[in-house]
């Protein structure tokens, strides 16, 4: 591929130094949408937000295009003269009609291919087959082109359930309504016209590679689940605990020394009695109490796993036997007494989904490290500006309306971090 020039990304994406970087990065994530380095979703949105562009939308657009079959326009009267002048219908006009189902059922087993799935009443997609200037024509989309449409959707994404055909047909008529005004309009005669479909048509095949990968990975035999499970039985070790907890301060004072060194000797006392068998939540609610605050949380937790605590917390958590407490755990605004009721490790039949999803992770991150291992990018920093400290640009800086500092020294954007967005 040649190189990208700075003539060439004008001419594309006309806008200020401080987007250029980010424009270059954009273009990077489209050739080669599966390296993390030029990731960047965030940006991406407020750049496409900012000049209108729905990449999803293009995309979907671009997947028509291609993958379905051409569509039939039908005359509402038998046609006696082609030539015959027509008006066109606005698309405005157009009225949509899709093909009735059984009530509150979805479904195509008994539909012939031939049918019409989506019938769009003055929408023309032509004008050979109308009989005079108020002739009205339609435009038919049969079971078979959609089904063509779902098969193309489903390759670059999770397959749709049959619930979703309906919002699916909606979606594609409304791009049919928007592609027949925009024929109309000479959109396809816009310079920019060719190069917006060159860069939809990489980022299609890109997302059909990055199913491709996924289903490659999730390939995984009964043999490795086996010797994963064999080897990794501590991390599917699931632990059935109750705590209780006390507060560390005063929420109200916290310099109330007399409130903290109550809660502190109180916890050993709670944790002494928690020992011998004394009801949990009891205790919760006795401590609470003690402390004059309402209030108390249940003492009741999910099943924790290996990886959740701190390494010394964990050593002794998995230590416990049933029925023992560890001692009083410290936390910056808590006091916790810990009690184990039970231990179970799952057996791998019960385990097998989880060990298919890690073993596929583990064969996708082996594919990307081996796909992008000898990819090195370099950006022209004297023509495309810096790097942003942050994938987040404000959109005033996008579209170049930011005001430029006294001393009229080059501007750098830095994002507070509490108004980074999360």
């Amino acid at each position: 591929m040649p190189p990208i020039t700075g003539s060439y990304l004008v001419s594309l994406f006309p806008g200020p130094l401080e987007a250029r970087h980010s424009t270059l990065k954009l273009i990077s994530f489209v050739l080669f949408p599966h390296q993390p380095m030029v990731r960047w979703p965030k940006f991406i949105s407020s750049f496409c937000a900012e000049r209108g562009i729905d990449m999803p939308c293009l995309l979907l657009t671009v997947l028509l295009a291609v993958a379905t079959t051409p569509l039939q326009t039908q005359p509402s009267s038998p046609t006696t003269d082609a030539a015959t002048p027509a008006k066109t219908h606005a698309v405005a006009t157009a009225k949509l009609e899709r093909t009735p189902t059984a009530a509150g059922k979805t479904g195509t087993g008994a539909v012939p291919s031939s049918q019409a799935a989506i019938t769009i009443h003055g929408l023309c997609t032509n004008t050979a087959g109308k009989t005079g200037p108020d002739a009205a024509c339609s435009t038919v989309v049969t079971k078979a082109q959609f089904d063509n449409l779902i098969n193309a959707l489903n390759a670059i994404g999770p397959p749709l359930l049959p619930a979703q055909r309906h919002v699916v047909a909606e979606g594609y008529a409304a791009t049919l309504l928007n592609y027949e005004a925009a024929k109309k309009a000479g959109v396809e005669r816009d310079p920019r016209f060719a190069e917006v479909m060159r860069l939809a048509r990489m980022r299609a095949m890109g997302d059909m590679y990055k199913a491709l990968t996924q289903e490659r990975a999730g390939k995984v035999s009964p043999e490795e689940i086996k010797s994963y499970y064999a080897s990794h039985t501590d991390q599917f070790e699931e632990l059935t605990l109750r705590r209780i907890t006390l507060p560390r301060y005063d929420s109200a004072n916290l310099k109330n020394e007399a409130f903290a060194a109550k809660a502190g000797k109180l916890a050993g006392e709670i944790r002494e009695r928690a020992a011998k068998g004394e009801d949990m939540d009891a205790l919760q609610k006795e401590a609470f109490d003690s402390l004059g605050v309402k209030n108390p949380p249940s003492t009741k937790m999910a099943v924790i796993r290996r990886g959740l605590y701190s390494a010394d917390q964990e050593k002794e958590l998995f230590a416990l036997k049933p029925g023992e407490v560890t001692q009083v755990v410290s936390q910056p605004s808590a006091l916790i007494i810990f009690k184990l009721e039970g231990r179970e490790t799952p057996s791998l039949d019960k385990s097998k989904n989880e060990i298919v999803r890690i073993l596929t992770k583990q064969n996708l991150e082996k594919q990307e490290q081996a796909q992008n291992s000898s990819i090195h990018i370099d950006y022209n920093e004297q023509y495309v500006g810096p790097a942003p400290n942050s994938g987040w640009m404000p959109a005033s800086e996008l579209n170049g309306s930011s005001k430029p500092e006294a001393s009229g020294s080059n501007q750098k954007s830095s994002v507070p971090k509490s108004e980074s967005p999360k």
